[in-house]
C-alpha cells in the first residue's frame, strides 16, 4: 500500500513536529525529495500540511532522454492537507506524473 511505503521512507517523525517530513524516492531514473512541513495555525484550528517536492536526475542517467532533465520542483501551492502521508502521497503521484510527462 502507498500509504506503508511514504511511512517507511520518512526520515524524520511526528515528535519533532517543527522539523519537516523528508522522503527520497527513486522513480524512473530520478530521485524524487518531498519535504512536508506543518503549517502553524490558530488555536482550535485543525492541523494543516504542505510540502515541496525536488526531482533530480539521478548521476549516470542519460539527459537526452528527457525533454528537460533539469531539476524540477513542484509545491501544493495553495493547497493543504489534514495529514503528512496524504501531503506526501499527492505530491509524491504529481511528481510522478511530471516525470513521465519528461521522458521522450
Amino acid at each position: 500500500m502507498q500509504t506503508d511505503k511514504i511511512r517507511n521512507n520518512i526520515h524524520n517523525t511526528m515528535q519533532r513536529p517543527a522539523m519537516p517530513l523528508i522522503i527520497q524516492e527513486p522513480y524512473l531514473g530520478w530521485e524524487i525529495t518531498i519535504r512536508c512541513s506543518h503549517i502553524a495555525s490558530k488555536v482550535n484550528h485543525p492541523s494543516r500540511y504542505t510540502a515541496v517536492a525536488e526531482a533530480e536526475l539521478l548521476p549516470g542517467e542519460n539527459p537526452d532522454h528527457w525533454v528537460d532533465p533539469r531539476i524540477q520542483v513542484l509545491t501544493t501551492g495553495g493547497r493543504s492537507f489534514p495529514t503528512g502521508d496524504e501531503c506526501i502521497g499527492i505530491l509524491l503521484g504529481e511528481a510522478k506524473q511530471l516525470i513521465d510527462a519528461l521522458r521522450r
